[in-house]
């Protein structure tokens, strides 16, 4: 597998970012992919929650959770790269192997977007959440933070959260 660089990140060259029906642009795959394939690696500044939110409301959304205080992202709009733009959805096709390592939950068929369910990185103590777009059968209409304390998405997400996600789920202090 040929890798080329990014500013912060790393997207699979058999993805590509394109308009979607629904709410703006989204992750797409180009080609057939396999299940457990790398699709993305995920980099940036080492943040603390704080500090992520007196980030530009454009921006301050993107980071991933990766400790109790910490995200790793972005800091300004000029350093957007394709891997802002997964979405989310209550049933994803991704899923978290770590702490930056997004992969491939089943096969994902070519024109598929390419979408994990955001349960499986957000987990701070501070209240939070956003309103679900995915409309699919299981939607739970609102992402919370606390998602990931829910059995069925532990059952069903088995694997694929971040390390500090299951860390949490597993009791272990991170």
């Amino acid at each position: 597998m040929k890798i080329k660089s990014k500013m912060f990140s790393w997207m699979n060259p058999n993805l590509e970012v394109r308009n979607t029906k629904k709410y703006g642009k989204g992750v797409f795959s180009k080609k057939d992919i396999q299940k457990e394939s790398l699709l993305a690696v995920f980099g940036g500044y080492i943040m603390t929650l704080k500090e992520e939110a007196q980030l530009d409301n454009s921006i301050k959304d993107s980071a991933h959770q990766i400790y109790d205080n910490l995200v790793i992202g972005i800091k300004n709009k000029q350093e957007i790269q394709s891997v802002d733009f997964f979405n989310h959805s209550c049933e994803p096709n991704a899923g978290f192997k770590g702490q930056i390592f997004l992969i491939a939950m089943k096969n994902i068929k070519r024109g598929e977007e390419v979408t994990f369910d955001y349960a499986m990185v957000l987990g701070g103590d501070e209240p939070y959440e956003l309103d679900c777009l995915c409309k699919k059968n299981t939607c739970r209409g609102k992402v919370t933070n606390i998602d990931w304390k829910k059995r069925d998405l532990q059952r069903k997400y088995r694997g694929y959260f971040q390390w500090y996600i299951q860390n949490k789920i597993l009791g272990k202090r991170t």
